[in-house]
């Protein structure tokens, strides 16, 4: 009889594993879909008639929204057939199945949220770096700007004398004593539907002598945030102090 320990492997290292398998595999799309991603372990109470007291299992990987759609029914197949092969066979379950579970992100900064909260950013949002963020696509702005000779704050939350509100800019960036926001438009934050709102938001910065601020197209950011903050820190370098 096996004697299993029923402990699956900790979530960063397994995830850990699988990007750097993936990405030896030149599977860099799958691996970039799992970089934010954690999961978990759930025993269906069935044997799975393979080896003796052994359960089958179901892994639950946890995604940011906007990944969701990226997981074909083929990347699901290459995840599954991945995840067998790293699940120790010490563990005690059988990976029968896996699903794609959203992760749970911060809602829309709004009026009512906005007025009573110390910290604008949730403990639902996607950490990195130390520091929280609302999408994976702001993560690669970040990633951008951080390599630059600048002054960067996150998500930095913005109390507006005097109007009795609060805000919070995308990337609230210091170039040269130039201060500038480089905001990401089209994401479940910036959508089509707020758009009003983000442009309000902007004149609203612009009332405190904040006069540099861009939006850029969240596909574009995700896809070239390097040419993103190359065009932005250009524009700020050109802004009057």
């Amino acid at each position: 009889m096996t004697n299993f320990t029923y402990e699956p492997p900790e979530s960063k290292k397994f995830i850990h594993s699988l990007i750097k398998y993936f990405r030896q595999k030149y599977k860099d799309e799958l691996a970039a879909l799992l970089t934010y991603s954690s999961y978990e372990v759930f025993s269906t109470g069935r044997f799975s008639n393979i080896r003796w007291n052994e359960y089958d299992a179901i892994l639950k990987f946890y995604v940011p929204i906007d990944y969701i759609q990226k997981f074909t029914e083929q990347i699901k197949k290459d995840l599954l057939d991945s995840s067998r092969q790293f699940f120790p066979s010490e563990v005690g379950y059988f990976i029968s199945d896996l699903e794609i579970i959203p992760m749970l992100e911060a809602p829309p900064d709004d009026e009512s949220s906005l007025s009573n909260s110390a910290s604008l950013v949730s403990t639902g949002t996607i950490e990195h770096d130390g520091l929280r963020f609302r999408s994976s696509t702001e993560i690669k702005v970040y990633k951008a700007l951080e390599k630059r000779n600048v002054l960067l704050f996150p998500n930095a939350t913005a109390v507006l004398g005097g109007k009795g509100v609060k805000r919070e800019p995308d990337s609230l960036v210091c170039q040269n004593g130039k201060w500038g926001i480089l905001e990401v438009m089209g994401d479940q934050y910036h959508s089509s539907n707020t758009a009003m709102r983000d442009h309000n938001r902007a004149r609203l910065f612009k009332d405190y002598g904040l006069f540099c601020i861009e939006f850029y197209d969240a596909t574009r950011c995700y896809e070239k945030p390097d040419e993103v903050v190359d065009n932005f820190l250009e524009i700020l370098s050109k802004a009057t102090s």
